[in-house]
C-alpha cells in the first residue's frame, strides 16, 4: 500500500517538473497557463503523502507534542520530565497538555490531546523508567 502510494506520489512530482520545464519553454499564455495547471494538480498526490508523512507540517498540535519528545533525554527524572511538560504546555496557553495514559514507577506514558480536531490522537511518548530515571524512549506515530 504505501510502496503504491509513494510511486504515485514520486510520479507525479516529476510529471510536474516535466509541465514546469515545458511550460517555460512553451510560447504562448494559454499553453503556459494549462501545463502550470497540470503541475499542480500532478503535484497533489505528492503534498498529501508529505503531509500523511509529516502532519506538523501543517498542524501545531504535532509540532508542539514531538518538540516535546525531543526536549525527553535519557537519564530525566520524572519530576524533569514533567517540568518538560509544563515548559512545552504551559497553563494557561494554546495547546492543551497530553493525556498521561500510564504513570507507574517504571512505565511513563503520553498521548497527544485532540483538542477540537476531529483527528486521530494515537500519537504516544512512552518512557522506560529504572530508579527513577528515563533509560529508553518511544514516539509511537498515529
Amino acid at each position: 500500500m504505501f510502496t503504491s502510494i509513494f510511486l504515485i506520489a514520486v510520479t507525479g512530482a516529476v510529471g510536474a517538473l516535466l509541465a514546469v520545464i515545458c511550460a517555460c519553454q512553451v510560447s504562448g499564455k494559454v499553453p503556459q497557463i494549462t501545463l502550470l495547471a497540470l503541475a499542480a494538480a500532478l503535484l497533489v498526490p505528492a503534498l498529501y503523502l508529505a503531509q500523511a508523512l509529516h502532519p506538523e507540517i501543517i498542524d501545531a498540535r504535532f509540532r508542539t507534542y514531538k518538540a516535546f519528545y525531543r526536549d525527553i533525554r535519557i537519564g530525566m527524572t520524572k519530576a524533569e520530565v514533567l517540568q518538560v511538560l509544563d515548559r512545552r504546555y504551559p497553563s494557561p496557553g494554546r495547546r492543551q497538555r497530553p493525556t498521561v495514559m500510564e504513570d507507574k514507577p517504571e512505565r511513563l506514558g503520553f498521548f497527544m490531546n485532540r483538542e477540537v480536531s476531529k483527528g486521530p490522537n494515537c500519537e504516544g511518548i512512552f518512557l522506560t523508567l529504572k530508579e527513577g530515571r528515563v533509560t529508553s524512549k518511544q514516539y509511537s506515530p498515529d
